[in-house]
């Protein structure tokens, strides 16, 4: 019997919603149903609570514990039930989603689970793993091209309550048919040459080694002058730089700041939010 490539799994975020009210909630773990793999798996953080506090500090922490206790050990009991020997011989796709949509179901709750997802997967036994760390750890925003992106969003933001009507759009490529480059804010104004007249791209250099600030920092020094060869540069080419600390990572940033402005390009610090969006419009 032939394998699939990629297995259809079902999924619930478990949410801890102390206020209905508000609708405010976070994360707290992963419940995964796979039929095909014939597999439910789940992965719960019950040892850590700041990011809970933190958020709703006045929560009881003994009861958020017993709470939290609870929930963990009816899916743990579902689990059980799931993978029993006396079931497995007998327990068929539709038994075992029955299961799952029964652990997953609406509740009027404080502890309660999110929305049925589904993901298509390799490894079904390795996806409770990517999505607690997508939903619970919030692994994607502690990537630097994700920092950027955040980046890119405030300025678009500031851009359209400072500046209404200028007339910017966001993801948008520059260059020529054989070579392009996606910038993420660029203005619908053009040149002569049909080159957009302003852009902006967010450039984070706080990196933990030097090599890595010069890494990212040249690879967009290249698309500069590569873009300059091509006569497709904006006229205002914009960096909103996030630059290092002290040290060697802090002197490798330095050295891309100045080899940018080198290249004519203008340079400004991100955190200036308002001088950002002045040296884009104006």
């Amino acid at each position: 019997m032939n394998t699939p490539d990629r297995y259809p799994c079902n999924y619930a975020v478990l949410r801890f919603l102390p206020y209905p009210e508000t609708g405010e909630f976070v994360n707290l773990g992963v419940v995964v149903h796979c039929a095909p793999a014939g597999f439910l798996s789940s992965r719960i953080e019950t040892a850590k609570h700041k990011r809970v506090t933190d958020f709703f500090p006045e929560v009881d922490l003994a009861q958020f514990r017993y709470g939290r206790a609870a929930i963990a050990a009816e899916i743990h009991r579902v689990q059980r039930l799931h993978s029993a020997p006396k079931m497995a011989a007998r327990v068929h796709r539709d038994r075992g989603r029955a299961l799952f949509l029964e652990l997953v179901r609406a509740r009027e709750a404080v502890f309660r689970f999110g929305d049925i997802r589904t993901i298509l997967t390799p490894k079904p036994e390795a996806v409770v793993d990517e999505l607690f760390g997508r939903y619970v750890e919030r692994q994607f925003a502690r990537t630097k091209e994700y920092q950027e992106t955040v980046m890119a969003r405030r300025y678009y933001e500031a851009l359209q309550l400072q500046r209404p009507g200028q007339g910017f759009v966001r993801n948008r490529e520059v260059g020529t048919a054989a070579y392009r480059v996606r910038v993420p804010i660029i203005s619908r104004e053009e040149d002569s040459r049909g080159v957009p007249c302003r852009a902006l791209k967010p450039l984070d250099l706080d990196r933990t080694e030097p090599s890595a600030v010069i890494d990212h920092g040249d690879a967009w020094i290249g698309r500069v002058r590569r873009l300059k060869e091509v006569q497709r540069l904006p006229e205002r080419m914009i960096f909103a730089v996030r630059a290092a600390g002290a040290g060697l990572t802090g002197e490798a940033a330095h050295d891309i700041v100045e080899k940018l402005r080198a290249e004519g390009v203008t340079v400004g610090d991100a955190a200036d939010t308002e001088r950002i969006v002045q040296l884009t419009a104006d």
